[in-house]
């Protein structure tokens, strides 16, 4: 105690200030590994504790660095506190092998193989005009890895022409079936979300509560060989961040006024986002454990690893990406700060065999796909 005491006292006020900034650091870090448990319509400012781990985890280690260049003992406060969370940090980080090539081009007839993929509305991100501009591209991907069932969201089909998706994914992906809701639709076009199939599909639905425009959860049973599986296609509570919002993440403006009020918006969607998923996930859990077949769960849920939302939702299931994912876990690159929000779960009746992020920015989301087995 006495050498602590000494050390302590070498500091001058600079230092005494980091340590400070550091302490403060390891304190918000560990505030965020309590994210996945406290229900943000309890206490919603957990939530984005949540959402800043990976930045306080930089913030950290940066400290880590600047105590062991002064050769301080200090760097032991972040690094206990970054160990100490460790299982944090693996689902953020996938360690197993790269999918060979092989598997992707010739699909294991025993698997089935799942794609979940936001498309934006088929068009690209920040996009002005409404013309279909990746479709095409996106179309010839999801061929390319040849997937058994799809989960789309932010669906856009036209009703007549090229661009009547039933048709256009039946005959390039091979994906005869489908279920759809719209969440509008006229006699000239529909948006909403979409399951589509290569093997019939007996039964659908979709889960009424909390929903809000785009932002809903379908399902469908699906038969394979005698085999019945149901699939739920997810897509929980955006942000709806507007581009002014965009614009102020990435560049503040210079204008004290203007600053807080774009952070007070900004605040307030994220709140009312937080407990709007909250509410998606405790439906989604109750809903599919009353399933009484063997279940996968995949879309976008707008959520990170360490969120309420999405540690409710796979608590007891098989994650594909802890199981078989490689590298960062990124499946979003839009203007917001890039995470992992989609996401493919299975109940315990399936094997995981592959999982892989397709890094192609097309939409402000990457495909990703998994093969599983019963």
């Amino acid at each position: 105690m006495v050498r602590k005491s000494r050390r302590i006292r070498k500091l001058n006020f600079f230092g005494k200030t980091v340590l400070l900034a550091n302490i403060i650091a390891v304190l918000a870090l560990l505030l965020s590994y309590s994210a996945p448990y406290i229900n943000p319509r309890s206490f919603w400012p957990i939530a984005f504790f949540g959402i800043a781990y990976l930045p306080l985890l930089v913030i950290n280690i940066l400290f880590i660095v600047y105590w062991l260049i002064l050769g301080a003992r200090y760097a032991g406060i972040s690094l206990l506190a970054i160990v100490f969370g460790w299982n944090t940090l693996s689902k953020h980080i996938g360690f197993n092998r790269k999918v060979p090539e092989a598997v992707v081009t010739s699909q294991d007839t025993a698997t089935i193989r799942l794609l979940t993929y936001n498309v934006h509305f088929f068009r690209a991100f920040e996009q002005e005009d409404t013309e279909l501009t990746i479709w095409e591209d996106a179309m010839k991907l999801m061929d390319s890895i040849s997937p058994d069932v799809v989960c789309i969201q932010e669906y856009y089909t036209r009703k007549k022409g090229q661009y009547k998706m039933a048709r256009a994914f039946e005959r390039k992906i091979k994906t005869p079936y489908h279920y759809i809701s719209p969440t509008a639709e006229n006699e000239y076009e529909a948006y909403g979300i979409a399951i589509f199939s290569r093997y019939p599909i007996i039964a659908s639905g979709h889960l009424p509560e909390h929903e809000l425009g785009v932002n809903r959860i379908i399902y469908a049973d699906i038969d394979k060989g005698g085999k019945i599986f149901r699939v739920y296609n997810v897509h929980l509570r955006s942000f709806g961040f507007q581009k002014e919002d965009y614009d102020f993440i990435k560049r503040p403006s210079k204008a004290i006024e203007k600053d807080a009020a774009s952070t007070r918006r900004i605040s307030s969607r994220l709140k009312h986002a937080f407990s709007a998923r909250s509410d998606q996930a405790e439906s989604l859990r109750e809903h599919s454990r009353a399933c009484e077949t063997p279940y996968i769960i995949a879309g976008d849920f707008n959520d990170t690893p360490l969120s309420y939302s999405v540690n409710r939702v796979s608590a007891g299931l098989r994650n594909a990406f802890h199981e078989k994912g490689r590298g960062w876990g990124v499946t979003y690159n839009g203007d917001f700060p890039n995470f992992q929000i989609d996401y493919i779960l299975t109940s315990k009746e399936f094997k995981i065999h592959h999982y892989q992020i397709i890094k192609a920015k097309l939409s402000d989301h990457y495909p990703v796909w998994a093969d599983v087995q019963l």
